[in-house]
């Protein structure tokens, strides 16, 4: 089946996208930041080996049989491995809670000829919601983007070193130095820990899938290119800047760090059960940051990376994991998971990985899942919305998005990038964005400095029927191209391909392919939605209140003088006093 693990926290509707300038050659990465995974499905799994996955057809069922039974044995002996190291960290009360155990999983499916990992219940769970594990946060032995940089990789990179891969690049360089102790090298000693957690480290790390197990559910990992750029083709968000993210981190630090000292950082490792694994290097690198995108976790402010936390398989319907309270008087932090329903002893207990897109999945995970596919979620796709080098009154509007948008992460980028879904309605804060970029003619006097505090404020309603139109016509636009680029995707996938032993033609998918083409679909639905939902606004421009109707309105200049005299003699002559203020009816003199 698929990949699975991670959950951590979603990052709303509205976003930057941030430009993707070069570094300089000598000068360490700069961050743009980490967004962190959710997601959801009912039973995706950890990825299986690859000859199951490449689809490998055996010459015998007996040789199927005999590599099933293998790959079994294998899992239940790690999974043995790791239980006892568990058993003995729990004892010494270095984990709260922990009502589970980690065994192969039981509901990957009809094709589970290599099953990969989970957690099932110790014991039987007599209620919904509860706690089955809980682990205190300790720096110790759960990889942090601070403890990776202020105590194991102290000293050894520039104090202003900050990755364009951002806090998951952090835990990468983590995840790497463990693979190395597991063969005798790395960083010794960093973080200190107590022998019985260094044990479960080195059961965890062997317990991972390996390289080869990810490279056909991982769009890190794809070994076709052709693959990769089908699914950038396939989706509105940016593979490629992820891929170009990592591989330039890599880079720098392989020149600057790792090729100077190779006996600390190796290029690749054997681990104990006999697997070459990749390490510190590009590929090794590569590998880490699809481990840590699948698997950290999203707690208290920070990405986690947590050992055994992360061998949850994931169901839609499941709780997330969370931050929690916990110990004798309910004051240690740490990460809480509880199971969402009553469970038999040895039951397998879910995770749900909470909202996120169908490319978020596949580029997080591998894998779609099919509560997106049936609806149960919301399809989204992202628009990229931006204010041109030649836009009218362009400095006045850079000045406003830097100035005056009150946003909580200070001045806005003049490109930003917003999700829209199948439920056709855009996030306010786009409209906003655009109709400040579309201002001009008539209503660019709302660009003077007598309003300049107020007119983002004033963009979160249509301005006028000329700016309303325009910046409606503008994201259709957007929306139209994208579906017009995937339509083009389609059209050449469904070109019969010759194949050589039929000379039949075939259009038969791959995996990859067929995942792509689920992202495909599910981005071209929200889009089509938006686009029809920008329309039918199109058509309703005359029912809209615009700037000028809203202005005459807070004067009380939105009505005509009332026919009637409301008034009366004051007793000192012919000079009629008003007892009623009538809308609008305001003696002001412009």
């Amino acid at each position: 089946m698929e990949k699975i693990m991670d959950m951590p926290g979603g990052d709303g509707m509205f976003r930057e996208c941030l430009d993707h300038p070069k570094r300089a050659p000598d000068g360490p990465p700069k961050s743009q930041g980490h967004r962190a995974c959710q997601s959801s499905d009912k039973g995706h799994h950890h990825v299986h080996s690859s000859r199951v996955i490449m689809g490998a057809s055996d010459t015998s069922s007996d040789h199927a049989k005999t590599d099933d039974a293998t790959a079994t044995a294998r899992l239940e002996e790690t999974a043995r491995a790791l239980n006892a190291a568990l058993e003995v960290c729990v004892a010494e009360k270095f984990i709260n809670i922990c009502a589970v155990r980690v065994a192969p999983s039981s509901s990957v499916g009809a094709d589970n000829a290599s099953m990969r990992l989970g957690l099932v219940t110790a014991k039987a769970v007599a209620k919904s919601d509860a706690t089955v594990l809980a682990i205190p946060h300790d720096d110790s032995w759960i990889l942090t983007a601070s403890t990776v940089q202020k105590v194991i990789f102290e000293g050894l990179l520039p104090d202003d070193y900050d990755g364009w891969t951002g806090p998951a690049g952090w835990l990468a360089l983590g995840l790497l130095n463990e693979m190395a102790k597991l063969a005798g090298k790395g960083i010794p000693n960093k973080p200190p820990r107590k022998a019985p957690l260094q044990t479960l480290m080195e059961a965890w790390i062997e317990a991972l899938p390996t390289p080869q197990e990810l490279q056909q559910t991982h769009p890190y990992l794809w070994p076709n290119e052709d693959d990769q750029e089908l699914l950038q083709s396939s989706s509105t968000k940016k593979l490629y800047l992820q891929l170009d993210d990592l591989e330039e981190d890599a880079n720098w630090l392989q020149d600057r760090l790792w090729s100077k000292d190779r006996s600390t950082f190796p290029e690749s490792i054997t681990t104990n059960g006999g697997t070459t694994i990749p390490c510190f290097s590009v590929d090794g690198f590569r590998y880490a940051m699809a481990l840590v995108q699948s698997r950290a976790v999203f707690v208290d402010g920070q990405l986690r990376l947590i050992p055994i936390m992360d061998m949850a398989n994931h169901k839609s319907s499941a709780n997330e994991v969370v931050g929690g309270y916990m110990g004798t008087f309910g004051t240690l932090a740490g990460t809480v998971f509880k199971s969402s329903s009553k469970l038999a002893a040895g039951q397998e207990v879910f995770a749900s990985y909470g909202p996120k897109s169908a490319a978020e999945y596949l580029l997080e995970h591998g894998f779609v899942p099919d509560d997106v596919v049936n609806g149960n979620m919301r399809a989204t796709a992202e628009l990229k919305a931006e204010l041109d080098a030649d836009a009218t009154f362009r400095d006045d509007k850079l000045d406003i998005l830097e100035f005056e948008t009150g946003s909580e992460l200070g001045s806005m980028e003049p490109t930003q990038t917003f999700d829209v879904d199948d439920s056709g309605e855009p996030d306010f804060a786009l409209l906003q964005f655009m109709r400040l970029v579309k201002l001009s003619g008539k209503d660019a006097f709302l660009l003077e400095s007598i309003f300049r505090q107020e007119v983002w404020g004033f963009m979160e309603l249509p301005v006028s029927v000329s700016n309303e139109r325009a910046a409606l016509t503008s994201l259709r636009s957007l929306c139209e191209g994208h579906i017009q680029d995937m339509d083009a995707v389609e059209v050449a996938k469904q070109q019969p391909q010759e194949d050589s032993s039929t000379a039949t033609a075939t259009t038969t998918l791959t995996k990859q392919q067929a995942q792509c083409k689920r992202v495909r679909d599910l981005e071209r639905l929200a889009l089509q939605r938006t686009m029809d939902y920008l329309q039918r606004d199109v058509e309703a421009l005359d029912l809209k209140e615009y700037y000028q109707e809203r202005r005459l309105k807070d004067l009380g200049l939105d009505s005509e003088w009332s026919d009637d005299d409301d008034s009366e003699e004051d007793g000192l002559g012919d000079f009629p006093v008003p007892t009623k203020r009538v809308p609008g009816g305001a003696d002001y003199d412009f």
